[in-house]
């Protein structure tokens, strides 16, 4: 989380608890110091931040002046390029193993029909490095992607959206079976912490049976993509989405930092 005299930026989760982190930082954005611990009490006592059962302990940690100014562009311009960064006691105020920035996952949307879109706006809004693909120029005539970062063309561009260190979580949102078939025929190749398709049940049958030479490697194809929640809209069907997307992304956070 980040904390300005004015201002802030992600959080910590909220409610009381925060208020009280934000209320510290402050305080240590008008003293002489670098760092402060903040225990926050959540046992329900008197003087606790709510009745969750424990305590928090959070690190704060001042960046001023023309050293950190450089360091916070550095690891901007990792994350941006899709490496993750070591974190020193410097940068987060205290001694930790193994600690990490990790940039966005990227999210390659194959098709920008009204799904593709849907999931597009979404997920933008929940940290994913979004990538949208079709083949078809009208898809982006309007403006409604004008923000994204396009790949309008033959199914090889996507090739352009794999080439980074970021974790490459998938969707096929296609039209018809055939652009699935060749989308899949590339992707395939490709090593993905997640690869989802929509489709009937026939239709996906049919996409698998064109593809026998990857019979192993679409073992890992969510098919039909997205949780049951009887999803009709294209944003009900994004959120169906995204929820599976935002599980494999912890999933995949979880395991790297050995939890």
């Amino acid at each position: 989380m980040l904390v300005t005299a004015s201002g802030s930026a992600l959080s910590i989760g909220g409610g009381l608890a925060e208020a009280r982190v934000i209320e510290s930082a402050r305080a240590l954005l008008l003293s002489d110091g670098r760092e402060r611990i903040v225990d926050i009490d959540l046992g329900g006592g008197a003087d606790a931040a709510g009745i969750c059962g424990g305590r928090m302990r959070l690190v704060l940690r001042r960046w001023q002046g023309e050293v950190d100014r450089q360091r916070a562009t550095s690891i901007a311009a990792s994350l941006a390029a899709g490496e993750r960064v070591a974190l020193s006691e410097r940068d987060i105020g205290i001694a930790l193993p193994d600690e990490f920035a990790t940039p966005d996952s990227r999210l390659l949307i194959v098709g920008a029909g009204h799904c593709g879109e849907a999931l597009y706006r979404l997920a933008r809004q929940i940290g994913f490095d979004v990538r949208i693909h079709d083949s078809r120029g009208e898809c982006f005539a309007d403006g409604r992607y004008d923000a994204a970062h396009v790949l309008c063309g033959d199914v090889s561009r996507l090739s352009e959206a794999l080439e980074t260190a970021r974790p490459i979580l998938a969707v096929l949102l296609n039209r018809d079976f055939q652009a699935d078939v060749a989308a899949l025929d590339l992707l395939c190749r490709h090593e993905l912490a997640f690869l989802g398709m929509m489709g009937s049940r026939r239709r996906i049958a049919t996409v698998r049976r064109a593809l026998p030479q990857f019979e192993t490697e679409l073992k890992q194809l969510i098919a039909p993509v997205g949780i049951d929640i009887d999803a009709q809209t294209p944003e009900e069907i994004a959120i169906s989405i995204l929820a599976q997307l935002i599980a494999a992304r912890a999933a995949r956070s979880a395991d790297a930092s050995g939890a």
